[in-house]
């Protein structure tokens, strides 16, 4: 009786783990462990498991370019290419300093410090854990086929690859969004760290979003003020930091009125007309420690001038309640020369 069961079990199973798109060679390759951490742990290590325990065909989705665009794809492949799991084995972590992070329930983030490696592993769960589904988010190719890049300054690569990053993470769902972000943080920070001032101020401007990790305030003071130096809407940025240190959940005084002060005139002499109208806001108000109708005035004209038109309703405010520039200026220091 047992001998004619055994078979009838066998070809039910054999049926159903077809039907489920898996390997036969599961029949010779126990289930690691059944909590997924456990079951990870063993499937990135041992390449026979991880042959054994991935669908075919299996979803498959990467980033082409179309053009000068980014494209997602996605289709299904019986087999996946032979180095899309080598980075999972402990030496390749290491050598490569990769960040493995487990999601429960049931997906394995991969990325590397530097933003250019993101790849999401979904898995699913019957007799056990099985691979289903691999994104594959890193933009090598992409920024190959789009930029000559023995021409790029350092840096630019890096900050070019964080804008397309930021550009998927806004089309994304949940959860490959996230780690969109958080590896175009990265791309910004290495780019910042290869030279480029764009780079870091792209990096300040996301981390401070909330999209991404918070940076440190001292990292976020060196960024802005390394692209101050060219960068009106830099220091426009640094001057509100300077104020509120990123915090907008409440008003609260200015923390530092003189250096935002100066980080104004700053923004205002690189071109920044918001950053010109944001001085004269703080001389009619006063909130910089300095409060001068007058020299507020003079502010507001001079973006005026330039087609600003938010300026341009401050100045007919101001012009409205009688008050006259007379001699004065706009900027701090030529006032007191």
């Amino acid at each position: 009786m047992t001998s004619k069961k055994n078979p009838g079990r066998f070809r039910l199973k054999w049926t159903m783990l077809l039907a489920l798109g898996l390997s036969s060679d599961v029949f010779a390759v126990q289930c690691p462990a059944e909590n997924f951490e456990g079951f990870v742990k063993v499937f990135s290590a041992e390449p026979e498991v991880q042959h054994a325990f991935t669908t075919s065909p299996i979803h498959f989705m990467e980033v082409v370019a179309e053009g000068r665009e980014a494209k997602v794809v996605e289709r299904e492949v019986e087999t996946l290419g032979a180095d899309e799991l080598s980075m999972l084995s402990p030496e390749a972590v290491q050598m490569s300093s990769l960040a493995v992070m487990v999601q429960l329930p049931n997906k394995l983030f991969v990325r590397n410090q530097k933003g250019d490696l993101l790849k999401i592993l979904t898995f699913q769960k019957t007799d056990c854990w099985s691979l289903s589904r691999v994104e594959n988010w890193s933009l090598g190719a992409v920024l190959n086929s789009q930029i000559d890049i023995s021409s790029l300054p350092p840096g630019v690569r890096s900050l070019r690859r964080g804008e397309i990053l930021v550009d998927l993470a806004m089309e994304a769902a949940f959860p490959a969004s996230t780690q969109l972000y958080i590896s175009a943080l990265d791309s910004y920070l290495d780019g910042a760290d290869k030279g480029s001032t764009e780079a870091g101020y792209q990096a300040v401007l996301l981390s401070l979003s909330g999209q991404a990790p918070r940076l440190e305030n001292s990292r976020i003071l060196e960024l802005l003020f390394n692209a101050a130096s060219t960068s009106g809407a830099a220091n426009l940025a640094l001057a509100n930091f300077y104020c509120d240190g990123g915090r907008y959940d409440q008003a609260r005084p200015c923390a530092d009125p003189e250096k935002s002060l100066n980080a104004l005139e700053g923004g205002a002499k690189l071109g920044s007309m918001e950053a010109m109208n944001q001085l004269g806001l703080s001389y009619e108000r006063g909130s910089l420690g300095i409060t001068s109708p007058s020299r507020a005035l003079a502010c507001f004209q001079a973006a005026a001038d330039k087609g600003f038109e938010l300026s341009k309703k401050n100045a007919a405010r101001l012009i409205a309640e009688n008050v006259k520039t007379e001699s004065s200026l706009c900027f701090k220091q030529e006032a007191n020369q």
